[in-house]
């Protein structure tokens, strides 16, 4: 017997996070043949490796390993308990699914933004105007093709309920014919606002994130095609988000004691967009 089988695992909420996110996009769970315990498993394409290296160092209290040495680099777990439960709480009839029990295991930001760098996009779109201007805009899209429409439906309404992430529903004729997408502007602003400060750990992963980046690759590719009234959709992309009468507010409230929850409600905003803006405000001091 494997000392990894027998040996206790306490998952952190980060660590467990990372696993769920990965469980929703590019990760699986197997449990083959004789083994009595099931294991985790992911591979990428080498332009991700950094990715699936800052996968594993986050998960190394749970024995995890990377190994470049395979055609396509694998991260993978040992076999244990922990991964048999997962297995059994993820898959019916060996097929991933996802229920409205197991989705509630995704209960912290850098789950959702494991999701989203697995199998969502960040894609710059234009379209033309009658009077010859260009319009560019956003739009994010998961690819959960592998799911049903009310797997895809209830990812949706937890998304909402759990970080106040708005998505919809896409309809598309391959797959299982829905993915989720993003593509109202204020929603696009809360969304990244919330996966950005992980995202932005892994520097194969920022253009995901990188809204105004990506934007002003956009426009530089239209100008070369002879385009120059094009919108500034980007404009004030992040400091608009909050002002600094918002700032000044959550100042007072932190000085007063109140709790990043109390200082949301408040202001009616996201309790991770919150939590990431009070962070990045003491970075800034």
């Amino acid at each position: 017997m494997s000392i990894f089988s027998t040996k206790e695992y306490d998952p952190t909420e980060i660590e467990l996070n990372i696993i769920i996110g990965s469980l929703l996009g590019d990760g699986s769970l197997a449990l083959y043949g004789r083994s009595k315990n099931a294991y985790y498993r992911e591979h990428g394409c080498d332009a991700q490796i950094p990715y699936r290296l800052w996968k594993s160092q986050n998960l190394s209290k749970l024995d995890f390993q990377f190994n470049i040495k395979y055609k396509y680099a694998k991260l993978y777990s040992h076999s244990h308990p922990l991964f048999t439960s997962l297995y059994n709480a993820f898959y019916i009839n060996d097929v991933k699914t996802i229920t409205e029990t197991n989705i509630r295991l995704l209960s912290h930001p850098i789950g959702l933004a494991c999701f989203y760098m697995d199998d969502g996009t960040l894609v710059i779109d234009s379209v033309k105007r009658k009077n010859g201007s260009i319009y560019i805009f956003p739009r994010i899209s998961f690819y959960t093709l592998s799911f049903s429409e009310a797997e895809n439906v209830i990812l949706k309404d937890y998304f909402k309920s759990k970080f106040d992430v708005n998505t919809k529903l896409k309809y598309r004729k391959d797959g299982k014919n829905v993915i989720l997408e993003i593509n109202k502007k204020s929603d696009i602003l809360n969304f990244i606002n919330i996966v950005k400060p992980y995202v932005n750990e892994i520097p194969c992963m920022k253009y995901k994130a990188d809204l105004e980046g990506r934007f002003e690759i956009k426009r530089l590719q239209l100008q070369k095609l002879g385009y120059n009234n094009i919108n500034l959709w980007n404009e004030d992309l992040t400091n608009a988000f909050y002002t600094k009468e918002d700032e000044l507010f959550i100042l007072e409230c932190k000085k007063a004691g109140l709790s990043n929850a109390e200082i949301a409600r408040k202001l009616n905003r996201p309790y991770w967009g919150v939590v990431d803006k009070i962070r990045r405000m003491k970075e800034q001091q």
